[in-house]
């Protein structure tokens, strides 16, 4: 049953993110040639400001899904009630918290965002707007929690794809009708209420029992969970700064501009990082469930073979960029949009840095640790501005980019292996560093040569030079893990798997 939920949740996940991404894609291709560079960068800066702010969500999802793993599997109704009612108020209060800070800095808006004066309307307008969007995110928004620690995230993913479509269509023609960019805004938030109201109904009827009275789950109960908000706090201010700051550094120390071509380049990054995230995070409610069991052998089995097909991911999509990003984005956008391979190199370090941790970060959410590793993030926190800001002074963007990702290799090769890999699985921290280390220099050395190859193809820019670099990259990189890996267990399991699948079709 947990292979089947994964499958079938992969499966959703993946199809919902591939609609969004290309919507993403060609919407933001829209704002670029129809409004311009600096709407593409006031775009992107206002997100990551936003991003920040929902830091007031202190994990309150994730550490509600965890403790909603038990009375799923217990069939226990009332409790699943207690926690959803609990859950209900929290999000209530976090909407209320980003509304009051997204109001306190609105003055500011102007000085991080700079004067530009081909930003035709009023820069805080279109923050305000923006913030009420975040809000309106948090905002009838707690049930999807049922779901996914029913592991039923591809329900949430199919209504999701709808959202995507038809909010992206209506955004694309209004930006080539009326070239408004308010009104582009306004649309996203009455889609999202939209996305909102069918799952509530969706999850009203499927969980019927939901709907009787609810008691107050006890006072242990939240003083279990407030210690582990408080944990998951101090990694929520680390990650929200490393997603957040890097384009206010840039509109701060570098301009607006800058940030549009940054946001352009980051765009392709997340959506790469994004597909690996979908993929891993479609089977944590599945490892939580397995962790129920106990069995530490087992547990480590099945996180070696999760982190091979996370690293395949990881490799495999830093050589597809390295290879492919200068003809995307001159086909994408034009050339006067590409950025020089020092910056490139830059992102593919992002794209390792942030997509090889997804495995152990999968266990350790679905295992619930939080508190033991608390300091870690604040550490990560000091070394990511610290670092950014020297980094930036030195290199400009390229900088920024290389600071971040320094600040997950901290988490990466030292808090993992310390917090997460020894104490969950019993096994000394050398076995970590052996599989790690293994699979970057596969990684480093699969990426330079697919690189090197691609890069000689005398070819024109166009889709069919897109397409050969495409198979070149695929090839070299699936050709070279077969010939290493195909010995293994976990490449086994996989061989096995896909068969049964193929054979069950």
């Amino acid at each position: 049953m947990r292979q089947k939920n994964s499958f079938f949740n992969i499966l959703g996940s993946l199809g919902s993110y591939f609609i969004s991404m290309i919507f993403q894609f060609i919407t933001q291709a829209c704002i670029v040639k129809i409004l311009g560079i600096e709407y593409s960068g006031v775009n992107g800066l206002f997100t990551n400001i936003l991003t920040m702010l929902s830091i007031a969500e202190l994990g309150i999802g994730t550490t509600i899904i965890f403790k909603l793993y038990k009375p799923i599997a217990n069939n226990d109704h009332e409790k699943i009630k207690s926690w959803l009612k609990y859950y209900n108020h929290c999000y209530k209060i976090v909407a209320l918290s980003i509304a009051i800070f997204g109001l306190i800095i609105t003055p500011f808006i102007p000085v991080i965002a700079g004067v530009n004066n081909n930003i035709r309307e009023n820069i805080v307008l279109l923050y305000l707007i923006s913030l009420l969007d975040t809000v309106v995110s948090y905002i009838m928004t707690y049930k999807r929690s049922l779901l996914y620690a029913d592991q039923k995230n591809y329900v949430i993913n199919i209504i999701h794809m709808g959202y995507t479509i038809f909010m992206n269509l209506t955004q694309i023609i209004i930006l080539f009708t009326l070239k408004n960019y308010i009104i582009f805004l306004l649309i996203k938030i009455i889609y999202r209420i939209l996305e909102n109201l069918i799952i509530n109904i969706y999850v009203n009827k499927k969980y019927s029992f939901i709907k009787g009275k609810a008691k107050n789950i006890s006072a242990a109960e939240k003083q279990d969970i407030t210690s582990r908000i408080k944990a998951i706090f101090l990694q929520k201010i680390s990650f929200v700064v490393n997603k957040g700051i890097d384009s206010i550094l840039i509109s701060i120390f570098i301009s607006i501009a800058s940030v549009g071509y940054y946001t352009n380049y980051n765009l392709i990054v997340t959506s790469i990082a994004g597909v690996i995230f979908q993929v891993m995070s479609s089977m944590t409610a599945s490892v939580g469930n397995l962790l129920t069991e106990k069995n530490n052998q087992k547990n480590y089995l099945t996180y070696k073979k999760i982190n091979m097909l996370n690293s395949f991911l990881t490799g495999i999509s830093i050589a597809l960029f390295l290879s492919l990003i200068t003809t995307f984005i001159n086909l994408w956008l034009g050339k006067s949009y590409i950025l020089p391979i020092h910056i490139t190199i830059s992102f593919a370090t992002y794209i390792y840095a942030d997509s090889i941790r997804r495995a152990i970060t999968m266990f350790k959410e679905a295992a619930g640790i939080c508190k033991e590793d608390k300091y870690m993030y604040i550490y990560m926190t000091i070394i990511n501005l610290l670092f950014s800001i020297i980094l930036c002074y030195l290199f400009g963007m390229c900088g920024v980019i290389l600071g971040t990702s320094i600040s997950y290799l901290f988490l990466i090769y030292y808090s993992y292996p310390k917090y997460v890999f020894a104490p969950l699985f019993k096994k000394k921290i050398k076995y970590y560093y052996q599989e790690q280390f293994k699979y970057l220099i596969i990684i480093i050395a699969t990426s330079f040569l697919s690189y090197l190859v691609c890069s000689m193809i005398p070819l024109n820019v166009s889709f069919i030079s897109l397409l050969i670099k495409t198979f070149i990259s695929i090839f070299i990189y699936t050709t070279s893990f077969y010939l290493i890996f195909r010995k293994t267990e976990e490449f086994n399991y996989y061989k096995k798997l896909l068969k049964k699948i193929v054979r069950n079709k």
